[in-house]
């Protein structure tokens, strides 16, 4: 019957929902501590109750704090001292029986022993419960340190994968023509698509090329050009249906998939070198232009300036008044050329 009372009750309190967890435990060692001191009295064994104090103890080491788990230590020496002073002052406690007729004797060791017993178990578990919590708090730091790792890690990559995403879009989407060869074998790795409107060729086509294709020399010159690491240079380049194309060029060496390549930025300045030719051929006709105006307009107008001065401080008659008029109308005839040559040249310049 105690021993249904208690295991009932223990299971009652244990799974009502609405009692605190700590009253609980509380219940249950106080049950248990007068489970044992009732064993004791009921079963007339000394060595019996001690058991169950001793699981007490176990149990109260496991769930309570360290002071709790010494205090229980000390709870179970009061109680064998209290049995002890019974059975030393003849007090009749049921016949308790140890393992022979000479019980208080016996019981001062027995209870010497069993309270020393207890306080090395108590200390053993407190030792192996500080080396779980001691591994518990390692393994909590290191998974900690493992997860911060882990997420630096993610981080990395996503930056890493950002960097490559913003390289390919600064690479694919370049309005300029990008070209990244080998610099040993000189061979096509990577073209984006600027580069395939600009010679006509497929991506395909390119990367079967090497970057002399385009120049149409032999290796050795090239390398001749490319000796830095970094060279801003002119050059023309050969598109695939044949014609001909200035281009500026910007080259240095880069680093790709652990490996260094080249990496040339072309720009195409057919168009503007035109231009410029067109400029320096207009200047050229406009030097002439001057020229005719500060030369070959002063010579006929000299002239004809002289005789109109020579005319009107010395009146002229006869044969050398008749002279003097051939010459201005000649100079007048020479000058009137020169002036439609300059208006021809500066309305073909108009024109073009």
């Amino acid at each position: 019957i105690t021993d249904l009372a208690a295991f009932t009750s223990i299971v009652l309190i244990v799974l009502h929902k609405k009692l605190d967890i700590r009253f609980k435990k509380l219940f249950g060692v106080t049950v248990m501590l007068t489970f044992s001191i009732i064993k004791i009295v009921t079963l007339h064994s000394l060595m019996f109750g001690t058991v169950f104090l001793l699981l007490l103890s176990v149990f109260v080491t496991l769930l309570f704090s360290k002071k709790m788990a010494y205090l229980s230590v000390a709870v179970n020496a009061v109680i064998c001292l209290i049995f002890g002073i019974a059975l030393y002052e003849g007090f009749p406690v049921n016949r308790l029986e140890l393992m022979n007729d000479n019980i208080p004797d016996r019981w001062v060791l027995y209870a010497f022993n069993f309270i020393f017993s207890n306080l090395v178990m108590v200390a053993v578990i407190l030792y192996i419960i500080r080396g779980f919590e001691k591994t518990i708090l390692k393994s909590e730091n290191l998974y900690q340190k493992l997860r911060l790792e882990i997420q630096e890690k993610i981080n990395r990559e996503n930056l890493l994968e950002d960097a490559v995403t913003h390289y390919k879009s600064l690479f694919i989407f370049n309005p300029l023509p990008m070209l990244i060869y080998d610099p040993q074998n000189l061979r096509m790795l990577h073209v984006n698509k600027s580069a395939v409107d600009c010679y006509g060729y497929s991506i395909k086509e390119l990367l079967n090329m090497k970057i002399t294709d385009l120049i149409r020399c032999n290796e050795t010159v090239f390398r001749n050009k490319i000796r830095q690491d970094y060279v801003h240079q002119r050059d023309e380049h050969y598109c695939k249906n044949g014609n001909r194309i200035q281009v500026d060029i910007n080259a240095s060496n880069i680093r790709l998939n652990g490996t260094w390549v080249r990496l040339a930025i072309v720009r195409d300045i057919t168009s503007e070198a035109e231009y410029i030719t067109a400029i320096e051929q207009k200047n050229e006709k406009l030097r002439e232009i001057a020229h005719l105006q500060s030369h070959v307009i002063r010579n006929p107008l000299s002239r004809i300036m002289g005789i109109t001065e020579l005319i009107q401080s010395d009146p002229v008659e006869g044969p050398e008044l008749e002279e003097l008029l051939f010459y201005l109308n000649h100079s007048a005839e020479e000058l009137d050329i020169v002036v439609a040559q300059i208006v021809k040249q500066t309305e073909m310049e108009i024109r073009t």
